[in-house]
This record gives structure tokens, sequence and C-alpha cells, in this order.
């Protein structure tokens, strides 16, 4: 079964994973029919969640499937294209109406591809699934990423507690529901949590660019500071013709640079300096 060519987004949370979503929707690329609130594809996200359990991992504890011998990986990539396959299965990422429309992933044309920063761990298995896929990888500044995803952390905080009392969520340990009803990492409690995050991301995209797979790498800081410039190698990338540049950079935010200069959190210089990204 030869499969059609998706645009897979990687790189790490609270990166610009999501801006790079609403670029390419914007101009015709179809990324998911059902998506959560950070724009990742529902379909794709709870398949990649289901992907890392095999190796006992989670997006906070990420690990790559490099051990995994042949029949195992093998026998992964065999559900996976029944499940892709499978045209009730595919509403969660085509859409309800796909029911009567059919669409599949072998007879789809048009640019299509999905969002969820576990790629960046998962890709061996989708390049097995997809091999003429393409990745578009983004890289922050570690410590804004770092300093974004604990302020995210406290907001998520927040919502677990006013959960506690929830009836529904008392049935939740009971389903197999991985971590559900609990929104934060318990993993990242700090700076340094993050930081250590960040670079285990970082080191893996950079193994994931020296493989075989046509990719494209864009810098948070450049695609703020000079928009014009890098959403054109987007484009030129995907194959993104009919645009409209001025109307696109009015999606970026050139405030977003400065939201965590005051951040005062202290964290440890030696490990942010052995973060390197491309």
């Amino acid at each position: 079964m030869r499969l059609t060519k998706p645009i897979v987004i990687t790189g790490m949370h609270r990166s610009g994973t999501t801006l790079l979503v609403k670029l390419l929707e914007k101009n015709g690329i179809f990324l998911g029919s059902i998506q959560d609130e950070n724009k990742e594809s529902i379909f794709f996200q709870r398949i990649n969640r289901w992907l890392v359990s095999f190796n006992d991992s989670y997006w906070d504890n990420p690990k790559t499937f490099k051990y995994l011998n042949n029949d195992d990986s093998d026998l992964l990539v065999s559900k996976l294209k029944k499940t892709l396959s499978n045209r009730f299965l595919n509403v969660m990422f085509f859409g309800y109406k796909n029911i009567f429309s059919n669409k599949n992933f072998k007879n789809y044309t048009p640019l299509w591809g999905w969002k969820d920063p576990v790629n960046t761990f998962t890709i061996d298995i989708w390049k097995k699934i997809f091999p003429d896929l393409s990745i578009i990888n983004i890289n922050r500044n570690p410590l804004d990423v770092s300093c974004s995803l604990l302020n995210r952390q406290e907001k998520l905080r927040i919502m677990d507690k006013d959960n506690i009392s929830s009836f529904i969520n008392s049935f939740i340990p009971l389903l197999s529901v991985n971590k559900g009803s609990i929104y934060r990492s318990l993993n990242l409690n700090n700076i340094d949590d993050c930081l250590i995050l960040c670079k285990k991301y970082y080191e893996q995209i950079k193994i994931n660019n020296k493989s075989n797979v046509k990719n494209l790498n864009i810098n948070f800081e450049k695609l703020i500071n000079n928009p014009e410039q890098e959403i054109l190698k987007i484009y030129n990338f995907c194959g993104i013709v009919d645009y409209n540049l001025n109307d696109d950079c009015r999606l970026i935010d050139q405030n977003v640079l400065d939201k965590y200069k005051d951040c005062n959190l202290l964290y440890d210089e030696e490990l942010l300096e052995s973060i390197t990204y491309e």
C-alpha cells in the first residue's frame, strides 16, 4: 500500500509548532479536521501516544525506537497500516463527512500533514508508513521554551486542583487512558527539568536531520524577526505558490520574543550552554 506524502511537523513543545500550523492551514494545507487546543491532530496524536507506550515513554520522558527489533517494528507498522486503511477511524482526521466521501491516505492528493512534537521521536516508525514524507522542524531558544513550559505547567496545575472533585474524572484511573484527567506533567517541576527535556528533543532532532528524509529547519527567532524571508522558505519547501505574504506576516506576534526577558528563574548555566540546535 503506497501512501501519499505528508508534511510532518516536529520540534520541542512551546517552540512555535502551532504558529507553523496556522501558516500552513491558511494556505490550504490540511492538518486534520479534529484538533486539540494546540492544533495537534487528535488522530495522529492518539496514535503517537499508543506508539510511545511500547518503549515506556511519553512526551515529557521521550525515548527513541532505535532499539526496537525488526519483528516488533514490523508488527507496529502492520497494525498502523490497518488503522490508516479503516475509513471509519479516518473520520478522526478527515472529518465526519468522510464517511460518505471516502477520502483516505492512498488517494488524498492535496497537500496535507500533521503536527505533534512527539513526531520527533516516532518519525522512524512513520517513515516506514510514509516513505516519501517530509519534515518541517522548528527550534527556539531553549530558555524561552523552558520558561513557556513552566508557565503552562502552572496553569495546568490550577486546572488539576480544580478537577479533583469532578465526578466523571473519578472513573479515569480504572479506564485505559494514559495519564487521563491529569493535565500537567509530573516530571517538569523546575526550569532545569524543562531544559533537560529540551535538550533531549534537540539532540533527537539532530539525529533526524541526518536521515535520508527531505527536511527543513526553521529558527523561531528568525521567523519572528524576519517573517517574510522565513515564511517564503516554508512555502517553497511545501510547494505553496498561491499566498498573500503581507497578510500571512500578520500572524506573527513580534512581542513574543520579549515575553520571558524578565524571567528571573535560577537555572544551570552549563546545562543551557550544552543545548545546541541547527
